[in-house]
């Protein structure tokens, strides 16, 4: 199929954010030691018998690209459909949800309107990638649709100014204002007028000394992780995110194999660099057997791709309402994470 430079980065973003997260699933939570025992490289998926599953982060992505096409990526509209589905998801008892995460959707089911916690988790910056590159040619329309997904869930400005930042890459990309890796300063220029935020003014100091050193990933695991990895806090997920894709930049392979070799919240990590990843080099960039070995449903790569198509051919048909299939779906998905959970009582334990 012949692709526009803005529909072939929107379905490398959603499926690149897929890939990212299937590839990082069975090494989230592992120390940066352990996973680095774990892991063989190239690597492969290891979910289940060598095949891979999608986890919250490639689910979320789904539901706002569902909610912008419903909503007509209208904010008011947008945030209805989006909040609608968080809270179908969770009656769908999903594995390892965000504790933030689940307060706020807990609210949302009380009826509050302002569902959003003081929390600066990284959840709504694992899904605005796509918001970015389906929105790419409209700043205040997007930042609106950002500002809505992150406000659903978390009101702590640093969570916003993480969701922006990988939004804000990914519209450049689809754009194609970055056709090659944009230089350090124009990067950093861009996160500084993100949000006024002192932490965040500082962390993108941080992101540019990264950036700018002999070995990115060797600073940026020093500045942003520790011995577990890199946290779910948003202040080190995406600056760390945000390097690995830089300095990989067109390599998608390379990009997530330095996010799960650091460890910590890997399949949250990985999904927003491989979103960003995905932007750049479109689906084809994508490597073949990581694509292909994703063996899940109803968000797997056919409805992926078909959705991320979607967003800018109305011709195309697909269904963007919530489905009931991520119940029992949901139920085999906890069975292999407990499996997995088991496994890691066995050696190497470090």
């Amino acid at each position: 199929m012949n692709m526009t430079p803005g529909i072939r980065a929107i379905e490398g973003c959603l499926l690149g954010c897929a890939v990212g997260d299937s590839i990082g699933l069975p090494y989230e939570g592992l120390s940066t030691r352990r996973v680095r025992r774990f892991a063989r490289l190239p690597l492969r998926h290891r979910f289940a018998f060598g095949k891979g599953m999608v986890s919250d982060d490639t689910d979320h992505s789904v539901f706002v690209a569902q909610a912008l096409i419903r909503g007509n990526a209208e904010p008011a509209a947008f945030r209805r459909a989006l909040a609608w589905r968080l809270r179908l998801w969770l009656l769908c008892l999903p594995a390892g949800i965000g504790w933030a995460t689940l307060r706020s959707i807990l609210r949302m089911w009380l009826g509050l309107r302002n569902s959003g916690v003081w929390s600066a988790g990284n959840g709504p910056a694992m899904r605005s990638g796509i918001i970015g590159a389906a929105v790419h040619s409209d700043p205040q329309r997007r930042r609106a649709l950002v500002e809505a997904s992150t406000r659903l869930t978390h009101i702590d400005p640093k969570a916003l100014a993480g969701a922006l930042a990988v939004a804000e890459v990914t519209a450049r990309l689809a754009s194609g204002t970055w056709t090659e890796q944009p230089a350090t300063a124009e990067l950093t220029a861009l996160l500084h007028g993100i949000s006024p935020d002192p932490d965040w003014q500082a962390c993108v100091g941080t992101i540019a000394e990264a950036c700018a050193s002999p070995d990115p990933i060797g600073a940026a695991h020093a500045a942003f992780a520790g011995p577990g990895g890199v946290s779910g806090y948003v202040l080190h997920s995406v600056p760390f995110a945000l390097v690995a894709w830089h300095h990989h930049f067109g390599d998608f392979r390379a990009t997530i194999e330095a996010v799960v070799l650091a460890g910590g919240d890997v399949d949250t990590v990985a999904a927003m660099a491989g979103a960003m990843a995905g932007a750049v080099t479109g689906p084809s960039g994508i490597p073949s057997d990581w694509i292909d070995d994703i063996a899940d449903w109803p968000h797997g790569v056919a409805y992926v791709r078909k959705l991320a198509r979607r967003i800018v051919d109305d011709s195309v048909s697909v269904a963007t309402h919530f489905s009931p299939a991520l119940l029992p779906r949901g139920v085999v998905f906890t069975a292999l994470v407990l499996a997995h959970g088991f496994r890691r009582l066995a050696p190497p334990y470090r």
